[in-house]
């Protein structure tokens, strides 16, 4: 791919352009952590199974701490089991959240593809909740749930 650049004044919003292009995702993930706190207890499961009638999805609820939401074999998002919090797909996300609108303090984190590593988050907050991970200024949804699932 090439770029051309024609003035220095493009060249500058160009590379402000590209530094903008990550999600700080750290104001969803504090209201997410405070916002219900039956959710894990009968929101979570009240969830899934309006989903279930258009989506599958796969979770051991005794270990893992994140569940795929899938439609056929494609991943299209992930929804936390300890708080409202779903990564879904740009495409996906209107039907799920229409579907979902009765539960009101869900917090969607909505990328355009789940391994596109442009999440972004607040150390601190991140480390209080939700278990290591390397790189916290660019990370996809996909490595969000890989690193947090157990």
């Amino acid at each position: 791919m090439k770029i051309f650049y024609f003035n220095p004044y493009r060249k500058g919003l160009l590379k402000l352009f590209i530094q903008n292009l990550t999600m700080d995702i750290t104001e969803i993930l504090q209201i997410a952590v405070h916002s219900n706190n039956y959710w894990k207890h009968s929101d979570f499961s009240s969830v899934m199974e309006t989903l279930k009638l258009y989506y599958n999805s796969d979770i051991e609820t005794d270990t893992e701490k994140l569940t795929t939401l899938l439609l056929g074999d494609k991943i299209i998002g992930y929804i936390c089991l300890n708080y409202p919090l779903v990564f879904i797909e740009s495409q996906y996300a209107l039907h799920v959240k229409n579907i979902l609108q009765t539960f009101h303090d869900i917090e969607y984190i909505i990328v355009d593809t789940l391994s596109n590593p442009y999440l972004s988050v607040d150390p601190d907050i991140y480390n209080a909740y939700f278990d290591f991970m390397e790189n916290l200024n660019a990370f996809s949804a996909e490595e969000f749930y890989f690193y947090n699932i157990t």
